[in-house]
Formats: C-alpha cells, sequence, structure tokens
C-alpha cells in the first residue's frame, strides 16, 4: 500500500532539555513526519521558548497543544493531540524519546489497514541522559538492529487478542481507528496502565495489535520510578540549533 501522510505527537511536561534532544531527533529523520505536535501537559515558560525556537527551523509543522496544568492529565492531552492531527495516521510517542533515524520510516514501512503497531523502547541509563542533557546533542546512538531476525519479523504477527509491551512512547495507529474507540479515557487521572486500556479498546473492536522489534527503535531517557512530575532537570538549558 502506499505510505500513508502521518502526524507525530509527543507528550511532554517540564522537561524542556528532553524535548530539545527528542524535538533534535525528529528534525533528523530519513523520512519526516508530516507534521509534529507537541502534546503539552502544562508546562511552564521554559518549554514554550524551546517549541518557538524549533518552530523558526523545523523541517515541517510544529504545533504547541497546550492545556492548564491541573495535575496528570496526560489522557486529555493526547485527545486534544488526535483531534488536532491532520493526516490519517498517527503515531505516538513521549517527550522524553531520542528517535532512532529511521525511526518514521520504519513506522510507515509496517502501516497497515486494521492494524495499530506496537513498538519499543531503548533504555538510556542515569549517567548517558545526564550527558545528553548536559551537552543538548541527541547524537548518533547506533541503535541495535539485527537485520536478518528482522526480516524474518515482517511475517511474524503476534496474538492479536493482546496488548503485551504497549507503551505510549512508541504506539502508532488510525486517526479514525483512535475516534471509533473514543480515543483515550479522560477519567484516568494518573499514573497506570492507560496506554494499554486504550489499546485494549481496539482490540476489542477488530483492530489487531503488531508486536513491532528490531524497527522504530525508541532511546527512553532514564527519569526514574518517580515519573517527570517530580524529577530534577539538567543545569544546562542551552538549544542545539537546527
Amino acid at each position: 500500500m502506499n505510505k500513508p501522510r502521518v502526524s507525530l505527537f509527543l507528550t511532554t511536561y517540564n522537561w524542556p532539555e528532553a524535548l530539545n534532544l527528542c524535538l533534535q531527533s525528529i528534525a533528523q529523520q530519513t523520512i519526516l513526519p508530516d507534521e509534529v505536535i507537541v502534546a503539552d501537559d502544562g508546562s511552564g515558560e521554559e518549554t514554550k521558548k524551546v517549541i518557538e525556537h524549533y518552530k523558526q527551523k523545523f523541517p515541517c509543522p510544529l504545533i504547541h497543544v497546550w492545556q492548564e496544568d491541573k495535575g496528570y492529565r496526560i489522557n486529555s492531552i493526547r485527545n486534544k493531540a488526535i483531534a488536532k492531527a491532520s493526516h490519517p495516521y498517527i503515531i505516538q510517542i513521549d517527550g522524553d524519546i531520542i528517535c532512532d533515524k529511521n525511526f518514521i520510516k520504519d513506522h510507515l514501512s509496517f502501516a497497515r489497514k486494521n492494524r495499530f503497531v506496537i513498538g519499543r523502547r531503548v533504555n538510556i541509563n542515569k549517567e548517558q541522559t545526564n550527558d545528553f542533557c548536559s551537552n543538548q546533542k541527541a547524537g548518533d546512538l547506533n541503535s541495535f538492529r539485527n537485520k536478518t531476525v528482522a526480516i524474518l519479523h515482517q511475517h511474524l504477527l503476534y496474538d492479536t487478542k493482546k496488548v503485551k509491551g504497549v507503551r505510549g512512547c512508541n504506539l502508532a495507529f488510525w486517526r479514525d481507528d483512535a475516534y471509533l474507540v473514543n480515543g483515550y479515557d479522560e477519567n484516568m487521572t494518573s499514573k497506570g496502565p492507560n496506554d494499554k486500556e486504550f489499546s485494549a479498546r481496539l482490540v476489542n473492536n477488530g483492530i489487531k495489535a503488531y508486536n513491532l522489534k528490531f524497527y522504530a527503535i525508541a532511546h527512553h531517557l532514564h527519569h526514574g520510578e518517580e515519573g517527570l512530575r517530580t524529577i530534577t532537570k539538567c543545569s544546562n538549558n542551552s538549544m542545539t540549533k537546527l
């Protein structure tokens, strides 16, 4: 099938250093998304400054969708991003992800009707995260890509009745399918399996889950178990120019 036009959205909350790295990695993709939406759950001025900086030279439309900080409302801001999306295919990540340079290309290779894609993440340790944040340069992470296994994987469809391994930091689905299940449940206002609950409703409505490995690799910056709302930020706020 022809590759669909794609909206990528990322969620963020008051970690501008990570957001800067994330946007760098998106701007350096071998195939760019058709638009990028920053889904902002109430961040302050520093985050806004990062986005405004990138808007000047970003290689595709960069849109900031913001909601007032009233606690953890990630599902609400996700729904706002889905509603704002201009294109039929949506790739969803978090603002603490550094994407492999072929991230978008890989996702588009596996986009099929009646399917949503469950991607994986590679965790970056605390020391490496501090280094990335201090230098504010994403760099080349040399992702592990076992091509032989990956080629075999192209023909491997996991149990489509399960949503094993779902993480909101690496997920792709059709916008119409999100509308079909009424998006994310905004009554869920605490950390938990919000993304899994959304994915389970997709499966229950006949959308097949496809577990993707070795492709579309997302590198996850370390922030501890306490989550981003209490994380200690890096002190260097400089931004690398595109």
